[in-house]
């Protein structure tokens, strides 16, 4: 399993990280049938955890890191593999930025933070919806997000400006999904700019990020509960920060053809 001061090690002379193949053949060989439900169990761990750290005032940024990276061992602990590359960009960053990704399961916000944590402090822009299940609301308080409704678009893009240069000026790095909901299909027509268009108003650069998480699919039932998939890589991948010139145009056409030609490449389906 993984060691956190080996892991941040690993991040920070690297720039990249993947599972090693000790691990790969360990847990997970010997879980068969039951790796789905270990896997939720073990989520299930990490937010009612979350959830007592900040009841108990104590969600702090190390907390969170040890959090997340919980989740990278729920995910390598039933046979998983993650790959990450590109580190030496956040590595690169002298101030905070704007982190623009595509969305596919819920576990990306999960393992995010142990990613970039160690780079720079962050928040997520998360939908309403999440902060009234009581379960994700407790985890969710204690990462300070910038709460959006996806029903009003001018208000919500409100709320991003305002909120998001305040957040941004304390030194905090913001992950924002322009998609409007999460898809394992990448489609560049559902990608807005509100990212680019933030990046642009508080004068910090964009930062593209690809991802593939469909080792957790959407469930058929309840979307945040599918089925898992070992067999399918978990894969992360930062490009260069950007400064946003002009409109942004540029800029959006970047991140959209660095993440499709990354979500090609790990095989994925893009339309569009």
């Amino acid at each position: 399993m993984i060691d956190t001061q080996d892991f941040l090690q690993t991040l920070r002379t690297r720039h990249a990280y993947q599972t090693p193949d000790a691990v790969q053949k360990s847990i997970g060989d010997r879980l068969l049938g039951r790796r789905d439900f270990w896997f939720y169990r073990r989520m299930m761990g990490v937010v009612l955890r979350g959830g007592r750290l900040y009841r108990a005032n104590l969600y702090n940024r190390e907390n969170w890191q040890d959090l997340s990276l919980d989740m990278w061992r729920a995910v390598e602990g039933c046979g998983g593999t993650v790959e990450v590359t590109g580190l030496e960009h956040l590595d690169s960053l002298t101030g905070p930025a704007v982190i623009v990704a595509n969305h596919m399961s819920m576990l990306e916000t999960f393992m995010i933070p142990a990613i970039v944590l160690p780079f720079t402090h962050m928040t997520f822009v998360v939908k309403e919806e999440l902060m009234r299940i009581p379960l994700f609301r407790s985890v969710m308080l204690g990462v300070r997000p910038i709460v959006v409704t996806r029903d009003n678009p001018r208000e919500d893009m409100k709320i991003l400006m305002e909120e998001g240069q305040s957040v941004l000026g304390e030194g905090r790095a913001i992950v924002v999904f322009p998609q409007s909901t999460r898809n394992p299909v990448f489609r560049p027509s559902q990608f807005n700019s509100v990212a680019v268009k933030l990046a642009k108003r508080a004068n910090v650069p964009v930062v593209p990020l690809a991802l593939k998480t469909d080792f957790q699919s959407l469930g058929k039932w309840v979307k945040d509960v599918g089925k898992i998939h070992r067999e399918r890589n978990v894969h992360f991948a930062f490009g260069a920060p950007m400064e946003v010139e002009g409109n942004g145009r540029e800029q959006q056409d970047a991140v959209l053809r660095f993440i499709k030609k990354q979500y090609l490449d790990w095989g994925g389906l893009v339309e569009g």
